[in-house]
């Protein structure tokens, strides 16, 4: 039965939670584990349970139903929180660690490192993937999946309009005009695509396309946002805007995107390095599949980091033996044999350096892997996803996402957009 630890037994925890899981005879310790994303993750999650527990019989990995989406999964985490019934461990959208930080729903990790003698630098995590985990000075978070966004193309039909697939621009202006030719192809063609629905994640990839340019989603200490003022987002929105008059783009839901990308109708694709996998596979041999970077438009220009990082949350500090297996688990499904399996398995940037030294994971791995190379390539332009100040953090990314679509499917300017987008934003901002 779990009982709410005094500071007698947290201490005893901390001195040597190595010592506390049961003996071999006694019942194994049950972990409750909650992710998201199944489409994405389900393997990933199999096998690191799998391999877990033949090293740790003491241990057995209980999955609950995993969301569909980070913001579902954060909903339900905060909704737990309140009334009860936490997993033991959590995996969650990076976007909403500031928000966990905020409600003191995790452990903190450093004094778990601390009692095993060790530090996050010696177990394969640098400091800017610690620092992805980290809220109100804690490491609250390890990274499982991180994420960033390139341009998948199809090097057939980039050949077919005259330009070089190996030699793909790396601006606006000139990735623009390739989609343009490919989408002139013939009616059932589209030239590009970039996810900008609500309901999936738009507001990440408008970050892309902003951080790109150089610039902000808010001015930091700021207590409102002027969207329409800033010539940033005016040239951002203009790009959405650009995208379908010049690139292409054909308003469509995300999966009819990929699968007309897929079936070999569509010339570029600007989305997540995690789709590698699901790509290659579902393509196959029916074109050449290409990458390339990200489009930028400064020299400060820069890359949200979109994935997840692991908690321990406080329902797992009710009881010792719980605690124990946890921190165990974290350090499992995040360190070099988690790194291995995502990057393996669906695709993603390494998140602990130790497997890319290690012959039997991924050292040399990326060697004849171009398609994979142009994500760690991008690593040193990655930054953090930005989440908005308050509570309503998740309602303005879908604010942005809605306005987005307005703008592509041109029920309202640009211009329009940004008006109603700023007045709507400040509503949703703390006072």
């Amino acid at each position: 039965m779990r009982w709410l630890l005094n500071g007698l037994a947290l201490a005893s925890v901390f001195a040597g939670i190595g010592g506390l899981v049961p003996s071999a005879s006694a019942e194994p310790v049950e972990l409750t584990v909650q992710y998201t994303q199944p489409q994405i993750f389900d393997k990933v999650f199999e096998k690191l349970k799998a391999d877990f527990e033949a090293q740790h019989p003491d241990i057995k990995i209980k999955f609950r139903g995993p969301h569909t989406d980070y913001s579902a999964g954060v909903q339900a985490l905060l909704r737990q929180a309140t009334v009860g019934g936490m997993p033991d461990v959590d995996y969650v959208g990076l976007s909403f660690v500031p928000i966990v930080g905020e409600r003191d729903i995790a452990v903190d990790l450093t004094p778990l490192m601390k009692a095993d003698g060790s530090s996050f630098e010696k177990e394969g995590w640098t400091a800017s993937m610690q620092s992805i985990g980290q809220a109100d000075g804690k490491q609250i978070g390890l990274p499982f999946a991180v994420s960033m966004s390139l341009v998948y193309y199809n090097a057939d039909l980039v050949r077919k309009v005259g330009a070089d697939p190996d030699n793909m621009p790396r601006d606006w202006d000139g990735l623009l005009g390739i989609a343009g030719k490919i989408k002139a192809l013939g009616p059932d063609m589209a030239g590009m695509y970039i996810p900008y629905a609500s309901t999936w994640y738009g507001a990440w990839y408008f970050q892309g396309v902003l951080f790109g340019l150089g610039g902000e989603m808010m001015t930091p200490n700021a207590k409102t946002v002027a969207f329409d003022k800033d010539p940033y987002f005016q040239k951002a929105f203009d790009l959405y805007r650009r995208m379908v008059d010049e690139g292409g783009l054909v308003p469509m839901s995300d999966q009819a995107a990929r699968q007309q990308f897929i079936a070999g109708r569509m010339g570029l694709f600007i989305d997540s390095i995690s789709r590698l996998n699901n790509f290659t596979t579902s393509i196959g041999d029916r074109f050449t599949l290409g990458t390339s970077p990200h489009p930028l438009g400064a020299e400060n220009g820069r890359l949200p980091t979109g994935g997840n990082v692991a908690i321990i949350t406080k329902e797992a500090e009710k009881d010792p033996a719980i605690l124990a297996a946890a921190w165990k688990w974290l350090k499992y499904s995040t360190g070099p044999q988690g790194t291995n399996a995502v990057i393996r398995l669906v695709g993603y940037t390494p998140v602990n350096v130790l497997a890319l030294e290690d012959p039997a994971l991924l050292k040399g791995y990326f060697d004849d892997k171009p398609l994979h190379r142009t994500a760690v390539d991008q690593i040193p332009l990655v930054r953090e996803w930005y989440s908005f100040p308050g509570p309503n953090t998740i309602k303005i990314d879908d604010v942005i996402g809605q306005h987005l679509e307005a703008v592509v499917d041109k029920t309202e300017t640009p211009e329009q957009a940004l008006v109603s987008l700023t007045k709507q934003v400040n509503e949703l901002l703390p006072r």
